[in-house]
């Protein structure tokens, strides 16, 4: 059908948009392009699994799933940029020190976020869409 090729069409037009710019975000906010390119590759394999589960399940691409695609790249460059940060500007030595930092410091902050978005999602189960 032509909407669900539209909808494939925003659906990767929308996710190449937001890596691109994700990526573009984390090097500004790490100023390193190594730590960069393999925090969106933990991003692309997030997104991957994602989309992998929704065509096992034999999901349609409609509407609320392309945007949902668009939005959940968003939660995980989220969670992503403010462990990379940390790492980056830690003042440990070895890279062992580093990321347990980054864990400690900002373990709990990534956490009660996937808690609040896992909620909000949990409460939208309930409702039923009504067009006009």
């Amino acid at each position: 059908m032509e909407s669900e090729r539209a909808f494939l069409r925003s659906a990767t037009t929308g996710m190449i948009t937001a890596i691109c710019f994700s990526f573009l975000i984390l090097l500004f906010a790490t100023g390193n392009i190594l730590l960069s390119v393999l925090a969106i590759i933990c991003v692309a394999v997030v997104i991957l699994s994602v989309v992998a589960i929704m065509v096992f399940k034999g999901w349609e691409l409609g509407v609320s799933e392309s945007i949902a695609v668009v939005i959940m790249i968003g939660l995980a460059v989220d969670y992503v940029v403010h462990l990379a940060a940390d790492y980056r500007h830690s003042i440990r030595e070895s890279r062992n020190q580093k990321i347990q930092q980054a864990y400690s410091e900002m373990g709990i902050s990534i956490l009660s976020g996937t808690i609040t978005t896992l909620g909000c999602g949990i409460s939208l189960f309930g409702g039923k869409m009504v067009t006009f």
